[in-house]
């Protein structure tokens, strides 16, 4: 992703706005993050998605005069779904570093800076499309005009629920690795040991660990909070005791801080499950679903009382798409590509209102165990407005929409000063 450190002479303009300028850097890191997602991004792609960075520019400038401000803790969340999702498409946290030739803490910075950005647009295309509906009977009539070739046939359909329960870690372990960190700390106190040297020895962040611990300047909220609140706590030069974060257990150094960013170093102990902590946790999630299928306890009233995915958690344990910014349909609905193929495999066979047997999940940070619940299914059949009318609606309804916002550019345009590099000409006229 393009950092402020990046070499401009390495870089090119390739749109402009106004005085607002979009880098060749910042087309390609979209483009990556496309494929990320398994599409395939050809050139008519990429010229849409040059596209959509104009736009934005010029919806940013609409969402600065109308004073709209975009929420901190909804850009930190979204930020670390995303993030999420990437890792696991990748493998691991230093593959994605890899892959993006940066640092974690600069991805994030930068993914959240564009999510912003996103989000201010979105708001203004909703405050010129929240007046344009669809009714009834305009689906009716489109229904009965389109011809029986061009109804589609839709695959089955699937809404599916997780409850997710992760193993804990022993008190004898998580306190063993806390007077490790008071040890090392100990030393840093006593100068017998630096940071850097400590940071590189023992830290199981390997990306901040090659610098010395250091992670850099990040703006306010970039981090997890328990990891921000115990920083910005210290004063310049101190070092925290230890604290915990979702990542494991951190030994904090804050080197400077200003208005609204601030530097930290760290040393990470990462506290891995063992697999009979591992087999616990299987043992609570079994209890769980015995009181489910024995009907003493309902799936929603469970997911409340004992889900610790906190993603889905208050939506009832809904699993959505896969598929970050996608236009989705409404509903809970997703067909079977659209499943994590690790879900799909585990609900095939199960009826409606059936749950699955416990399922390992797995990531970097942390192991557990999720139960599936197949709520609905709807078998493959042909398009018919008595099923399909919530995708009937919505197509027209986002068909509708994005004439309203054509016209609206239209009118628009005219006060921005437009250009682009001789490369990508063509994407004027898609505007």
């Amino acid at each position: 992703m393009a950092g402020a450190d990046d070499s401009l002479l390495l870089d090119k303009v390739v749109a402009t706005v106004n005085q607002e300028i979009i880098l060749h850097s910042e087309l390609e890191e979209e483009c990556k993050q496309l494929s990320l997602q398994g599409k395939p991004v050809e050139e008519d792609i990429k010229a849409n998605v040059l596209r959509e960075l104009v736009l934005n520019k010029i919806f940013l400038a609409k969402a600065t005069s109308a004073n709209i401000k975009a929420p901190e803790a909804y850009i930190r969340r979204d930020c670390d779904r995303t993030i999420a999702h990437m890792v696991r498409q990748l493998g691991s946290e230093e593959k994605l570093a890899q892959y993006f030739n940066q640092p974690i803490y600069s991805i994030k910075r930068e993914l959240k800076r564009r999510l912003e950005e996103k989000y201010l647009a979105l708001k203004v295309r909703h405050s010129i499309t929240e007046h344009v509906v669809i009714t009834p009977a305009e689906v009716k009539r489109y229904f009965n005009a389109l011809p029986l070739h061009q109804r589609k046939y839709y695959p089955a359909f699937f809404e599916v629920r997780q409850l997710v329960i992760y193993s804990k870690v022993a008190v004898e372990r998580q306190e063993a690795a806390k007077q490790q960190l008071l040890h090392l700390k100990k030393q840093l106190i006593n100068n017998s040991a630096t940071f850097a040297d400590l940071s590189k020895q023992y830290s199981h962040d390997t990306v901040s660990a090659s610098k010395g611990g250091e992670i850099g300047w990040v703006t306010l909220g970039m981090l997890s909070p328990a990891y921000e609140s115990a920083a910005l706590a210290l004063k310049v030069g101190e070092i925290s005791d230890p604290i915990a974060s979702e990542f494991g257990l951190h030994l904090i150094q804050l080197m400077d801080r200003k208005a609204d960013r601030y530097n930290t170093r760290h040393i990470l102990l990462m506290l891995q499950s063992t697999r009979e902590e591992i087999e616990l946790a299987k043992i609570t999630i079994n209890e769980i679903r015995e009181k489910i299928v024995a009907g003493s306890l309902k799936f929603d009233v469970a997911v409340k009382q004992y889900s610790e995915d906190s993603d889905t958690s208050l939506e009832g344990g809904l699993i959505t798409a896969n598929n970050q910014g996608a236009e989705l349909l409404p509903g809970a609905l997703l067909s079977a590509e659209e499943l994590d193929p690790e879900v799909y495999f585990a609900i095939d066979g199960l009826k409606e209102g059936d749950i699955s047997n416990p399922q390992f999940i797995h990531t970097q940070h942390k192991a557990g165990w999720r139960l599936l619940y197949l709520k609905q299914k709807v078998a493959p059949h042909a398009m018919n407005p008595t099923q399909d009318y919530e995708k009937i609606h919505h197509f027209l309804l986002q068909r509708k929409k994005n004439e309203a916002i054509h016209k609206w550019i239209q009118a628009s345009k005219s006060a921005f000063v437009i250009g682009f590099d001789p490369t990508y000409k063509a994407v004027e006229a898609l505007l």
